[in-house]
């Protein structure tokens, strides 16, 4: 199945700064590169109006505050992009993806 192969319209869409990152024909965004990382990182974060998306009442983390969570890697890969990342607090982080709590 192509799903998590590379589109080559979409990506060449995307405007990426690196070769290396790509949009799969799912739909899905995989990032490289500090330019990129850095577009999604502010992509995610706008897209949820600072606003922590894990925990169950949300509340505003500042951009230096907050972290960008990425689901659970599929076969090596994890999506970076606004359909899969959240934005969320540190300890909503740890507790969601890390199984530990603060």
């Amino acid at each position: 199945m192509l799903t998590n192969q590379r589109d080559p319209e979409a990506t060449l869409a995307a405007h990426f700064s690196s070769k290396r990152s790509y949009r799969s024909f799912a739909g899905h965004w995989y990032v490289e590169g500090i330019r990129d990382h850095a577009w999604m990182r502010t992509m995610i974060y706008d897209q949820a109006k600072g606003m922590c998306q894990l925990c169950e009442t949300p509340h505003f983390v500042p951009w230096r505050e907050g972290q960008w969570a990425h689901p659970q890697a599929s076969g090596g890969k994890r999506c970076d992009g606004p359909c899969c990342g959240r934005w969320s607090c540190h300890e909503a982080h740890i507790r969601e993806h890390h199984g530990r709590t603060f």
